[in-house]
Formats: structure tokens, sequence, C-alpha cells
């Protein structure tokens, strides 16, 4: 098996993996599927309950967003060392690096936010849109004339929340498995998604497609597979780019790669 230390970090891989990681996620999924569904629920019902509360709610969500990846990706590490899943999987982000996790969630939001008031200065009114869209009176004229407006602030909307996504993608991954600070998590993030743009882009796509055929499903509920199998696509493309595989699927903690020195402190 090769060694970590003379791997190029982070790893380029062909664009194929990007499909070949939604089956490894559904793989991983299927191992204990009720549990995994049924821990998205409860963790996705906690974070609409923070959008719930006044002023705040929408911000304490976003900050509390990357917790629950962070979850996730325990718990399919888990499930990946062949140990059975237990509750504290899906609490690893609360109970370990919690300060460098919701570190992240604030540059999502303040990033989101920015991004939010360069599009409104550039005349963009996100009302207007939704008067327009759920308007079925609106004449095909009317509606080109708002999209002749919008374009260009939802081309630059577009241009910045992409180096963002890019930017948190893996950060709570390299977080917690790699013990990253949160500004070499972001940096390393954009990095492995650029330079596997190929493969990310296909990933998109692929789960692009489950996220669609999910939404069909009455009252959302295909989203209880499709969440969780999104989850297992990050852990195994996290997996893929940073950690070393063996044939043999050596155990995940030698396969961690590290950013830094361990430091159990900020575990």
């Amino acid at each position: 098996m090769t060694n970590a230390s003379n791997q190029d970090i982070p790893r380029k891989v062909a664009a194929s993996q990007g499909f070949q990681w939604v089956v490894e996620g559904f793989r991983l999924y299927r191992k204990t599927p009720l549990l995994l569904s049924a821990a998205f629920a409860l963790l996705f019902g906690v974070v609409m309950a923070l959008v719930m509360i006044p002023l705040v709610g929408s911000s304490l969500s976003e900050l509390a967003s990357p917790l629950m990846v962070a979850g996730f990706m325990a718990a399919y590490r888990a499930l990946d060392s062949g140990k059975e899943l237990e509750l504290p999987h899906f609490l690893a982000g609360v109970q370990g690096p919690m300060v460098s996790l919701m570190t992240v969630g604030a540059f999502q939001l303040i990033g989101g936010l920015l991004i939010g008031q360069i599009m409104l200065a550039m005349g963009f009114d996100p009302e207007e849109l939704m008067a327009v869209a759920g308007d079925g009176k609106a004449s095909p004229e009317a509606l080109q004339a708002f999209l002749n407006q919008a374009m260009p602030a939802l081309l630059t909307g577009l241009a910045l929340f992409t180096p963002l996504i890019m930017a948190t993608w893996f950060a709570p991954a390299l977080i917690l498995f790699g013990g990253a600070r949160p500004a070499t998590a972001l940096g390393v993030s954009l990095k492995a998604v650029a330079r596997n743009w190929a493969a990310m882009l296909v990933n998109g796509l692929a789960l692009g497609m489950l996220l669609i055929l999910a939404a069909l499903v009455p009252l959302l509920l295909g989203l209880l597979v499709a969440m969780p199998v999104l989850f297992g696509s990050l852990y195994a493309s996290y997996q893929a780019i940073f950690a070393v595989w063996a044939d043999d699927r050596a155990s995940a903690d030698d396969n961690v790669v590290r950013l830094r020195p361990s430091d159990d402190s900020g575990r």
C-alpha cells in the first residue's frame, strides 16, 4: 500500500469517479438505511427548528449545517470501517471540533450575505422573482423583461457562489478527519474541487438527477433516501481525493491524511 506521505494531496481522479461516488454512497446507505434516514430526518428537523427562531434563525441554521455534515461523515467512516453505527457518530461535530466547524458555517453565512448584497445592488429583487414565477398570468414579455434585467446579477451570483461552495464542500471532513484549521480546510477544499472539476461536475449532475427524482416522491419522502446518499457520496469523494485506498480497505484511521500534527485537544 502506498503511504499517504508520498501521495499528491489532494489527488486528481478520473471524471468517471464522480458517478462511482454516488454508487458508493448508495452502497454505504444500504448497510443501515432506516437509521441513516431517521438520523437525517432528526437532524434536518433540528436545523429547520433553528430557522423558525425569529431574527437569528437562518444564521443559526447556517452555522449548524457543518456540524450535521460532520456527523454524517463520521457515521459513514464508521460504516466503511465495519463498525456498528451509533448515535454518538452523528454528534461527532458537536463532541469534536465544534468551533472550527461553526467557523466554516460562519464563512458560508457571511459569504452568502455579501453575495446577496452584491446581487441586490445590481438590481436583482428576489421578491419580484417569486412574484413573477408564482403568477401564472404573467405575460411572456414581462417574464422576458425581468430575466433580461436580472440576468447580469444572476450570473454574477453564480460566479461568486461557485468558489464559496467549492471552498466549503470538503471543509467539514478535512476538519473532522484531517485535523485542519478552518482557513486551511477552506483553501484545500477549494484546490481539491478545482483540481477535480470534471469528476465533481459528473458527481453534481448525478446527484442533481437523484434529488429531482426524490422530489417527485409525495411529501418529499424521497429526500430521506437521497440526502443520506448525497452525504455518502461526499464521504466517498473525500476518501478518493484525500485518503489512500487499498484493495483490502485498510483501517480508516490508517488512511486519514492529516494536514497538521495530531492534536487530541482539537478533535
